[in-house]
């Protein structure tokens, strides 16, 4: 996938990520693997941010238009706040579906609360993977 008007492309990690996080929610929605248990919808939580996170923030850095790239502790802050923000919206989508489809959707206190941290952690880590490739640095040392 090219971005327009620059020659560069996303990563592959990138796109494998966002295929993955895009059938494996297509999936739980369709066959209700979701509502068997809460470990299925946490990793979907984690996953989905960590991909929309990663794909944000590529796009912007390729493009120029990211000053807030930075590596280590602070892309850390700034996916988890990106993955809360993003949990929280979704947790107001399922309100409303909840008050249209009773039946399909559950959606407890708890609920809300473990997918909020699973979207906060999978966008701390989308965020700290994407500023340590662009920044070519290791893991590791992206987090000093």
């Amino acid at each position: 996938m090219k971005i327009v008007g620059r020659s560069k492309k996303l990563s592959r990690f990138v796109l494998g990520t966002l295929a993955a996080s895009l059938l494996f929610d297509l999936s739980g929605i369709t066959f209700g693997f979701f509502y068997e248990g809460i470990f299925l919808d946490n990793l979907a939580h984690f996953l989905t941010s960590f991909a929309f996170v990663a794909l944000v923030t590529e796009i912007a850095q390729h493009r120029g238009r990211l000053p807030l790239l930075v590596p280590g502790r602070r892309a850390l802050v700034v996916g988890a706040v990106v993955g809360f923000i993003g949990g929280g919206v979704w947790e107001i989508v399922e309100v409303f579906a909840d008050f249209l489809l009773p039946v399909l959707i559950y959606n407890p206190p708890l609920d809300t609360v473990l997918d909020m941290i699973f979207g906060s952690l999978g966008g701390a880590v989308g965020a700290w993977r994407t500023a340590s490739y662009l920044n070519r640095k290791p893991f590791r040392s992206s987090l000093r």
